[in-house]
Protein backbone atom coordinates (compact mmCIF):
# COMPACT_ATOMS: atom_id res chain seq x y z
CA UNK A 1 0.00 0.00 0.00
CA UNK A 2 1.80 3.07 -1.24
CA UNK A 3 1.88 5.93 1.23
CA UNK A 4 0.95 3.82 4.25
CA UNK A 5 3.20 2.25 6.81
CA UNK A 6 1.95 -1.22 7.65
CA UNK A 7 3.13 -0.62 11.20
CA UNK A 8 0.47 2.10 11.48
CA UNK A 9 -2.47 -0.06 10.41
CA UNK A 10 -4.40 -1.77 13.20
CA UNK A 11 -6.92 -4.24 11.78
CA UNK A 12 -9.44 -6.05 13.93
CA UNK A 13 -9.68 -9.84 13.88
CA UNK A 14 -13.26 -10.72 12.88
CA UNK A 15 -12.64 -14.42 13.54
CA UNK A 16 -12.74 -13.73 17.30
CA UNK A 17 -15.82 -13.32 19.47
CA UNK A 18 -16.78 -9.66 19.98
CA UNK A 19 -15.40 -9.67 23.53
CA UNK A 20 -12.12 -11.31 22.47
CA UNK A 21 -11.88 -9.04 19.43
CA UNK A 22 -12.29 -5.88 21.53
CA UNK A 23 -9.63 -7.04 23.99
CA UNK A 24 -7.23 -8.02 21.20
CA UNK A 25 -7.77 -4.72 19.38
CA UNK A 26 -7.19 -2.72 22.56
CA UNK A 27 -3.96 -4.67 23.09
CA UNK A 28 -2.94 -4.05 19.47
CA UNK A 29 -3.43 -0.30 19.91
CA UNK A 30 -1.51 -0.35 23.20
CA UNK A 31 1.37 -2.26 21.60
CA UNK A 32 1.47 -0.03 18.53
CA UNK A 33 0.68 3.38 19.97
CA UNK A 34 1.53 3.05 23.65
CA UNK A 35 -0.14 2.51 26.99
CA UNK A 36 -3.09 4.58 28.06
CA UNK A 37 -5.57 6.28 25.78
CA UNK A 38 -4.36 6.19 22.17
CA UNK A 39 -4.19 9.60 20.51
CA UNK A 40 -5.00 9.49 16.82
CA UNK A 41 -4.01 12.36 14.56
CA UNK A 42 -7.28 12.10 12.64
CA UNK A 43 -10.40 9.98 13.03
CA UNK A 44 -12.80 9.81 10.09
CA UNK A 45 -16.30 9.02 11.33
CA UNK A 46 -19.80 8.82 9.96
CA UNK A 47 -23.18 9.11 11.62
CA UNK A 48 -26.37 7.12 11.37
CA UNK A 49 -29.89 8.55 10.99
CA UNK A 50 -30.31 8.16 14.76
CA UNK A 51 -27.14 10.18 15.46
CA UNK A 52 -24.98 7.18 16.36
CA UNK A 53 -21.31 7.11 15.51
CA UNK A 54 -18.91 4.19 15.62
CA UNK A 55 -21.16 1.70 17.41
CA UNK A 56 -22.22 4.17 20.07
CA UNK A 57 -26.02 4.26 19.89
CA UNK A 58 -28.48 6.67 21.56
CA UNK A 59 -29.52 5.49 25.01
CA UNK A 60 -27.18 2.48 25.01
CA UNK A 61 -25.21 1.75 28.23
CA UNK A 62 -22.00 1.66 26.16
CA UNK A 63 -22.21 5.48 26.04
CA UNK A 64 -21.11 5.46 29.68
CA UNK A 65 -18.00 3.31 29.10
CA UNK A 66 -14.99 5.25 30.37
CA UNK A 67 -12.55 2.56 31.47
CA UNK A 68 -11.97 0.77 28.16
CA UNK A 69 -10.53 2.11 24.92
CA UNK A 70 -12.26 -0.54 22.82
CA UNK A 71 -15.55 -2.19 23.74
CA UNK A 72 -17.85 -4.81 22.31
CA UNK A 73 -21.58 -4.58 21.82
CA UNK A 74 -23.82 -7.63 21.57
CA UNK A 75 -27.19 -5.91 21.20
CA UNK A 76 -26.75 -3.26 18.53
CA UNK A 77 -30.08 -1.76 17.48
CA UNK A 78 -28.76 -1.77 13.90
CA UNK A 79 -27.42 -4.89 12.15
CA UNK A 80 -25.09 -6.52 12.75
CA UNK A 81 -26.02 -7.00 16.42
CA UNK A 82 -22.45 -7.85 17.47
CA UNK A 83 -19.82 -5.15 16.98
CA UNK A 84 -16.54 -3.72 18.24
CA UNK A 85 -16.09 0.02 18.75
CA UNK A 86 -13.73 2.66 20.00
CA UNK A 87 -15.07 4.44 23.09
CA UNK A 88 -15.46 8.13 23.92
CA UNK A 89 -12.12 8.34 25.76
CA UNK A 90 -10.39 7.48 22.46
CA UNK A 91 -12.65 9.60 20.26
CA UNK A 92 -12.21 12.60 22.54
CA UNK A 93 -8.43 12.18 22.73
CA UNK A 94 -8.03 12.52 18.94
CA UNK A 95 -6.26 15.56 17.56
CA UNK A 96 -8.88 15.97 14.86
CA UNK A 97 -12.20 14.28 14.17
CA UNK A 98 -13.77 14.50 10.73
CA UNK A 99 -17.41 13.52 10.29
CA UNK A 100 -19.02 12.80 6.94
CA UNK A 101 -22.80 12.90 6.73
CA UNK A 102 -24.73 12.36 3.52
CA UNK A 103 -28.34 11.81 2.60
CA UNK A 104 -31.72 13.10 3.68
CA UNK A 105 -32.03 10.36 6.31
CA UNK A 106 -29.43 12.26 8.36
CA UNK A 107 -31.06 15.73 8.28
CA UNK A 108 -32.91 15.41 11.61
CA UNK A 109 -29.79 14.12 13.37
CA UNK A 110 -27.69 16.89 11.81
CA UNK A 111 -30.16 19.53 12.95
CA UNK A 112 -30.06 18.15 16.49
CA UNK A 113 -26.27 17.85 16.56
CA UNK A 114 -25.49 21.27 15.11
CA UNK A 115 -28.43 23.38 16.33
CA UNK A 116 -29.60 21.92 19.66
CA UNK A 117 -27.22 22.78 22.51
CA UNK A 118 -28.96 20.17 24.69
CA UNK A 119 -28.67 17.33 22.18
CA UNK A 120 -27.17 14.17 23.61
CA UNK A 121 -26.92 12.24 20.36
CA UNK A 122 -23.75 10.15 20.37
CA UNK A 123 -22.09 12.07 17.51
CA UNK A 124 -22.68 15.35 19.38
CA UNK A 125 -20.77 13.94 22.38
CA UNK A 126 -17.58 13.63 20.35
CA UNK A 127 -15.68 16.65 21.65
CA UNK A 128 -11.91 16.25 21.46
CA UNK A 129 -10.33 17.81 24.53
CA UNK A 130 -7.30 19.08 22.60
CA UNK A 131 -8.56 18.86 19.05
CA UNK A 132 -11.27 19.86 16.66
CA UNK A 133 -14.33 18.47 14.92
CA UNK A 134 -14.96 19.14 11.23
CA UNK A 135 -18.17 18.26 9.41
CA UNK A 136 -18.54 17.45 5.71
CA UNK A 137 -22.26 17.42 4.93
CA UNK A 138 -24.04 17.13 1.61
CA UNK A 139 -27.05 19.27 0.70
CA UNK A 140 -29.57 16.57 1.62
CA UNK A 141 -28.15 16.08 5.12
CA UNK A 142 -27.91 19.86 5.58
CA UNK A 143 -31.56 20.45 4.64
CA UNK A 144 -33.06 22.80 7.22
CA UNK A 145 -29.79 23.85 8.83
CA UNK A 146 -29.80 27.30 7.28
CA UNK A 147 -33.33 28.13 8.44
Amino acid sequence: MDGFLLSQIYPIDPSLSPEECAAAYAKSLETGIGEGIPVFDVLFLGIGPDGHTCSLFPGHPLLQENSKTVAHILDSPKPPPQRVTLTYPVLNAAKDVVFVSTGSSKKDAMRSILKDPNSELPAKLVKPSNGSVTWFIDQDAADGLMA
